[in-house]
């Protein structure tokens, strides 16, 4: 064989192999590509949460992804929560429940609880599909954004109500009432948290954004005029906001006498057709006199 002939024939050969090993890559599963370390996505079920921390008494968010096959319901339970939170599919077929921000994906972190982290599990039918750490941290402090004593800025009559109100930009999650206490009014009263729709909430755009706590509270008839403190207690007592309630007696009130009786289309006036209106300190002149 001349040198020619056998270069051609080594060339064919080679090229055989090349179709054929392209022939066999083709037959097997299809070529993945390689992720970045630290980019790898893991297989399965994952449980994933809304935000990385969450205060004592907050409420925390977790979604359900990467299920396979049909499934209908995952519960996640936790030491750290009140109790269970059931995730069910976003919409038919999908391998996911909905975000974990949304209020279906929502469940209460325990009050009193120490701040650390809480192994929380996902199980589905009674088996375990997905775990993660929850990292729970201690309430923040409060910030007062408004504490007012209303209609009448700090200043009331016995007998008056005063609305209290006491705005909150970052209120203990979990505390729906908060106490004031005061002479003013005959000891401690519970205030609530007044949603944006409630009458008892003042309204003031100020408020926007802060938690609201508002109530009308009587001041007795029998108070001393006087200055009072006027002390609110949130946070579970850790924080006390003071204001001085100005509250002026009764004594100047008037009492009103009847004089009239309304019939057959008139009034009948009585006393000689005078109106009276005798204050008590007029009353009592007058009883000192006789």
């Amino acid at each position: 064989m001349d040198p020619s002939t056998a270069l051609l024939r080594s060339r064919r050969v080679a090229r055989a192999s090349v179709l054929t090993a392209l022939l066999l890559l083709s037959s097997t599963a299809p070529v993945r590509a390689v992720a970045a370390p630290g980019d790898e996505t893991p297989s399965g079920p994952r449980l994933v949460l809304g935000d990385t921390s969450v205060e004592v008494g907050d409420t925390a968010g977790f979604a359900i992804e990467g299920m396979t096959g049909a499934w209908d319901e995952v519960d996640v339970s936790s030491p750290a929560l009140t109790g269970n939170l059931r995730l069910r599919p976003e919409g038919k077929g999908a391998s996911h429940s909905a975000d974990p921000h949304m209020p279906e994906s929502l469940v209460r972190v325990r009050s009193g609880i120490p701040p650390g982290s809480y192994e929380v599990t996902a199980t589905s039918h009674g088996r375990s599909v997905a775990a993660a750490q929850l990292k729970v941290v201690a309430q923040g402090p409060a910030r007062i954004r408004r504490f007012a004593l209303l209609p009448k800025e700090e200043k009331a009559r016995a007998g008056e109500k005063v609305q209290v109100v006491l705005a909150d930009d970052h209120a203990a999650p979990d505390e729906k009432a908060v106490t004031v206490t005061s002479r003013a009014f005959g000891g401690s009263r519970t205030v609530k948290e007044a949603s944006p729709d409630s009458p008892d909430n003042p309204g003031c755009k100020c408020d926007d954004g802060a938690t609201v706590y508002a109530a009308w509270i009587d001041v007795p008839k029998d108070t001393p005029s006087g200055t009072y403190d006027v002390t609110v207690v949130s946070h579970h007592g850790r924080k006390k906001t003071t204001k001085r309630l100005s509250v002026t007696g009764d004594d100047d009130s008037a009492t009103w006498v009847p004089w009239a009786c309304a019939g057959g289309g008139g009034a009948v006036v009585l006393a000689g057709g005078a109106w009276f209106v005798v204050s008590r300190r007029r009353r009592r002149a007058e009883a000192d006199a006789v």
